[in-house]
């Protein structure tokens, strides 16, 4: 069972970025070939903004995408996923299965840390060692890491898992020295990417200047500055008035506003991200019934959420994978039908209607949402109360016990991998199992699927998993949002990523 990962890296012009390959910027640089083949300087700082303030510097402290763009280029993980989801090396360039438990990893040598060390073995045993002493990401299945010489390690593991290798594509599995203090270094983080802290101000701004001792060669801008700006509206001004290059989350009735523009664009990329409704499975009420769950989902028009609401930036989704994940399949699911949500809920002794309650945040979209829903669902004979309240309010709420019919969620598959949805969501023992599905089926055959190498063995557990989540729809994936980044013309080179760590290495913002 041997496969390697080729040690060379894929080569890419400015304008595609490295291909999230994490290599290959060069010389820093003053200029760059301008649309008219004449070289134009670029600016020494590039500036975006988001909504939300970061929680911590520390990559390997469980994240939200809010503080991907600014780890992702602080930090290198092992492997790491191109913009079209293929695995590339980083840190990591070649590895080898020994066997189903047994994964041999050769390290790049040359790699330097913020502080001048050098990154080897000791620091990647350090590594995922502290990964599994934090509990989430390996699950329990890690089973320790020995280091054969400096640039050499066996990681074993207590299963197979033929998804292992994506989670160390993530960013919380980034390579952090072995002299890691974790008091000190959610402030003060040191890592090996392109870019190392300058200053930061909580709920303010973020700065990051080049690290020119980069083992991929230097980045093309000197400096890189995230700002807080929690006001969508206040993000678009921004960027119009050239406060900032990048807005990120800009409103979707901003982007035509911003299209027509030709001082700004708009880039767009896939999303691992999908909007969806959580069903209370174990509820004594209606939705405890599979029939009215999949009733609700059959009185749902998912193609008019997209199309009035997104304005097209998003795609319909027929499940709760993302389309662009390793193991999503094209299954038969519960299609928008209006006449069997009908015949369902008859079937379920609910001729007469029911009255059900959503909760969602207050977030405009979300909004949006519930209301075309509550507006969906009573042509079937569903009432839906609309409850808002703030997410960790709902989370709370189920955590305690606390009795409720749907709640509007979303999940970001950010190892690329469906492995990520089953035991992150619908197992019995799932953390965020918000749906109580409980059905020790699903939990034996996802056992058995992700401890099974591919072939047709594995492919009919996963289909049987698939099945199953139509089956008993304890979730309904709505649409897969579409990743929208606003930005200045000037700007090139940006990387996107479907799970939000865009690469600023290539990136370059050029002057007039």
């Amino acid at each position: 069972m041997k496969k390697a990962i080729a040690m060379c890296l894929i080569a890419c012009m400015v304008m595609t970025g490295c291909g999230g390959s994490k290599g290959g910027a060069g010389e820093p640089q003053e200029t760059v070939a301008g649309s008219d083949g004449q070289n134009v300087k670029i600016k020494d700082e590039i500036i975006f903004c988001q909504g939300n303030d970061l929680t911590t510097l520390d990559a390997t402290i469980g994240q939200q995408e809010r503080a991907y763009s600014i780890s992702n280029n602080i930090f290198d993980p092992l492997f790491t996923y191109d913009s079209d989801m293929k695995m590339q090396p980083c840190l990591a360039t070649e590895y080898e299965w020994a066997d189903d438990t047994t994964l041999k990893l050769t390290l790049r040598e040359g790699v330097k840390f913020h502080d001048g060390t050098d990154m080897n073995a000791e620091d990647v045993k350090f590594t995922l060692d502290h990964i599994d002493q934090r509990g989430a990401l390996f699950v329990g299945n890690y089973d320790g890491c020995t280091i054969d010489d400096d640039y050499h390690v066996t990681v074993k593991l207590k299963a197979p898992n033929p998804a292992f290798l994506s989670i160390l594509t993530l960013p919380q599995a980034s390579v952090v020295p072995a002299e890691y203090d974790e008091a000190a270094f959610g402030a003060n983080p040191i890592g090996t990417g392109p870019y190392k802290l300058k200053e930061a101000v909580e709920g303010d701004y973020y700065t990051l200047e080049r690290f020119d001792d980069y083992w991929g060669g230097p980045a093309k801008t000197k400096l890189l500055t995230m700002k807080i700006v929690p006001e969508a509206s206040q993000r678009t001004m921004m960027l119009e008035t050239g406060e900032v290059d990048v807005a990120y989350e800009v409103p979707n009735n901003d982007i035509s506003r911003i299209q027509e523009n030709k001082d700004l664009q708009i880039l767009t990329s896939p999303s691992m991200k999908i909007i969806l409704m959580e069903l209370n499975c174990s509820s004594d009420g209606p939705v405890g019934n599979p029939d009215v769950r999949k009733a609700v989902e059959c009185a749902i028009n998912k193609q008019t959420i997209v199309d009035s609401l997104l304005y097209g930036f998003g795609t319909v989704s027929d499940n709760i994978i993302p389309q662009s994940a390793q193991d999503y399949r094209e299954y038969e699911t519960n299609g928008y039908d209006p006449e069997k949500a009908k015949s369902l809920l008859a079937q379920a002794g609910y001729s007469d209607g029911i009255q059900l309650t959503l909760w969602t945040n207050s977030n405009q979209t979300n909004t949006e949402i519930a209301q075309v829903l509550q507006s969906q669902l009573a042509e079937v004979g569903i009432n839906l109360n609309i409850v808002t309240q703030d997410d960790n309010t709902s989370f709370s709420l189920i955590e305690a016990g606390e009795d409720f019919d749907l709640m509007l969620d979303f999940w970001q598959t950010n190892t690329g991998h469906a492995d990520y949805v089953f035991n992150g969501m619908l197992l019995s023992t799932s953390v965020n199992n918000f749906s109580r599905y409980y059905n020790p089926e699903f939990d034996e055959t996802y056992v058995k699927y992700a401890s099974t190498g591919e072939g047709e063995e594995r492919e009919a557990l996963l289909k049987q998993l698939y099945d199953d989540m139509v089956t008993d729809t304890p979730i309904i994936g709505l649409y897969s949002e579409t990743k929208v980044i606003a930005a200045t013309s000037k700007l090139q080179g940006l990387m996107l990523s479907q799970i939000g760590a865009h690469e600023y290495q290539n990136a370059v913002v050029t002057e007039d």
